[in-house]
């Protein structure tokens, strides 16, 4: 049963359906969803609603009270490394091991040999291989977690779902939400919670979290730039950076080691892997990816979510990517083990944007994408924190 909650990988934030829009609205810009008559006004002040109702917590949930405040990313690299306390810098450059990438491919070609990862895989796969699946079926596997079933009852009293009637039976929330989204929390919530078992040593929750958020972001970036019917945005965007838990994997000792370095700004982290491990996440998760059949917009974000123009493929879904990566890193949803640095750039002067203007056929007001995006940034930490707490 719990299988079939995490069937298919689809729309995250789906939106409400049958509003009519005003007599007097403007004609809806280039690229935007004709579907959705929503202004983005209205929207804006949906969002700071389900912010309001996501942290009051609007149905009683068990020993559960003001959502913390997002931890720094100084503690969550400790959470992620089970250490006190993270070692001083070090002033001696990283050295190179000319040895590190022979050692690594092998290791790499062994990832089928490896239990967890396998795990992880396979999951991923069965999330993309079954199609259908009934609401009483899903209501079935939500009944047997009561965490589960705190989070879709509290989804579906989101003001975005629910803003004005209460729903405290799980056949209403399932159906207002969709069975869809009814599996991205299930997705969620069992990946958060086996986040410290694919990797020994590791805790990479803080990782998924960022990795959800980055997730979300791409989906509703696709949403107002150029809506798909059948994107694999979710699953390239929630995919990118999993050649980190690979590399600890198959290197625990090497890859601490290497986020260490990397905070101490002894070099940028894709630097600092390849010196260590003679490879960095990027082809670690490629390789990952392409071992185990994930589709090729999932492998061409994993590859080049860094440089999105040396894509030759699917390069709008990794432009999508890369700036949903930025978004969540700018506004610390979750940690991928590596911070922001001056050479990243600021989000509207992102290498990505000559890909989505190319791809959109007109131009893209970017400050007004990122400025309208900060609602929707809002609404998914908020979920971000009760997730945590659910998990």
């Amino acid at each position: 049963m719990v299988d079939a909650l995490l069937s298919i990988v689809g729309g995250w934030w789906r939106r409400l359906r049958g509003r009519r829009p005003r007599a007097d609205a403007p004609p809806p810009r280039p690229g935007r969803d004709v579907r959705d008559p929503v202004t983005d006004a209205e929207r804006v002040r949906a969002w700071e609603q389900a912010v309001h109702a996501e942290t009051a917590a609007p149905f009683p949930h068990p020993a559960v009270a003001e959502p913390p405040a997002d931890q720094s990313a100084e503690q969550c690299l400790i959470e992620v490394l089970g250490i006190a306390a993270l070692p001083a810098a070090v002033a001696a450059p990283v050295a190179v091991d000319p040895q590190a990438r022979d050692r690594s491919l092998s290791a790499l070609r062994t990832l089928r040999q490896i239990p967890a990862l396998q795990s992880l895989a396979q999951g991923f796969l069965r999330a993309m291989s079954r199609s259908e699946v009934s609401v009483a079926e899903v209501i079935s596997a939500i009944e047997k977690d009561s965490a589960l079933c705190v989070r879709v009852l509290r989804m579906a009293n989101s003001a975005l779902i629910s803003p004005e009637q209460r729903i405290e039976d799980l056949d209403t929330a399932v159906q207002m939400l969709g069975v869809t989204r009814v599996r991205k929390a299930a997705q969620a919530l069992f990946t958060l919670r086996d986040a410290n078992r694919v990797a020994e040593g590791f805790d990479w929750r803080h990782l998924w979290m960022h990795a959800l958020a980055t997730a979300a972001i791409a989906e509703e970036l696709e949403r107002r730039l150029r809506p798909s019917d059948d994107s694999q945005i979710y699953l390239a965007a929630l995919l990118h950076d999993v050649g980190k838990i690979v590399l600890s994997t198959i290197a625990p000792e090497q890859y601490r080691d290497v986020l260490i370095g990397a905070w101490n700004e002894q070099g940028r982290l894709e630097d600092l892997e390849r010196a260590r491990l003679g490879v960095d996440h990027r082809e670690a998760g490629v390789i990952f990816a392409q071992e185990n059949g994930l589709p090729a917009p999932v492998v061409a974000a994993i590859a080049h979510h860094h440089e999105p123009l040396g894509a030759t493929e699917h390069r709008f879904e990794v432009a999508l990517v890369a700036l949903a990566n930025h978004l969540s890193k700018a506004h610390g949803l979750g940690f991928s083990g590596a911070r922001l640095g001056e050479q990243d750039g600021e989000f509207g002067e992102l290498t990505a944007w000559v890909i989505v203007q190319e791809t959109c056929g007109f131009s893209v007001d970017r400050d007004e994408i990122e400025a309208e995006m900060h609602g929707f940034v809002s609404v998914v930490r908020a979920d971000l924190r009760a997730l945590r707490e659910e998990a």
